[in-house]
């Protein structure tokens, strides 16, 4: 089979809030996307007889970013939320002041290659068990920025930026990478709650998420 480049392929993005138990796409908004960080460091130190060692430092956090269309209060949940119900709720205050108790979040990136499919019910979009899926797993993640910007001619947008280090509390990488050339027989490795912070399953006969992101 012929592998992906991703040139415009269709992407689905889960938002997961801590403790929620619930998983919503935000694709539909999404016009970019940016990942940054996991920088290392490496001393070099010198020793007698001309030698030297290499020291291999902690890798630095990790920030990703979206461009985005604003429509609800949706992303300012994820920038200022303290609540463990997710939405976006209607008639919901999302007010500052609360930022030094606003939740952690669980963001994946389901980049759908070469064969690849989606089912959908009303906005949820999950890939069904086929195809080539590339997928990043961003957690424990904090929003630490949320510009939104509207013009007379334009529509209103935004950018929200969120945050990561390298592993968790418990030494389990925050920043996961995975590929598979064919979800029909090679399927991605199922979510856990050690690991991954919480399992994330998908109906593709009734479109729908089952979440359990750090409950």
């Amino acid at each position: 089979m012929s592998l992906t480049y991703f040139e415009g392929e269709d992407v689905i993005i889960t938002f997961e809030k801590e403790g929620a138990d619930t998983a919503y796409n935000v694709e539909a908004r999404i016009t970019n996307i940016n990942m940054t960080g996991g920088t290392g460091e490496v001393d070099t130190i010198r020793t007698f007889g001309g030698n030297s060692m290499q020291i291999n430092k902690p890798a630095g956090d990790y920030e990703v970013s979206f461009d985005y269309v604003t429509r609800d209060a949706g992303f300012a949940e994820v920038a200022l939320s303290a609540s463990s119900s997710q939405g976006p709720t209607s008639g919901t205050e999302y007010k500052s002041g609360s930022e030094a108790g606003k939740k952690r979040w669980r963001v994946i990136l389901w980049f759908l290659g070469d064969g690849a499919a989606v089912a959908t019910s009303g906005n949820i979009v999950v890939p069904k068990n086929t195809g080539e899926i590339l997928r990043y797993i961003i957690k424990d993640c904090y929003s630490i920025s949320n510009d939104e910007s509207f013009s007379s001619d334009e529509h209103m947008t935004g950018t929200i930026s969120l945050k990561t280090g390298s592993v968790d509390e418990n030494g389990y990488g925050n920043i996961i990478k995975e590929w598979t050339a064919h979800q029909g027989t090679t399927t991605l490795t199922t979510l856990s709650t050690t690991s991954h912070g919480g399992v994330l399953t998908w109906n593709t006969t009734t479109p729908a998420w089952t979440s359990s992101y750090r409950t």
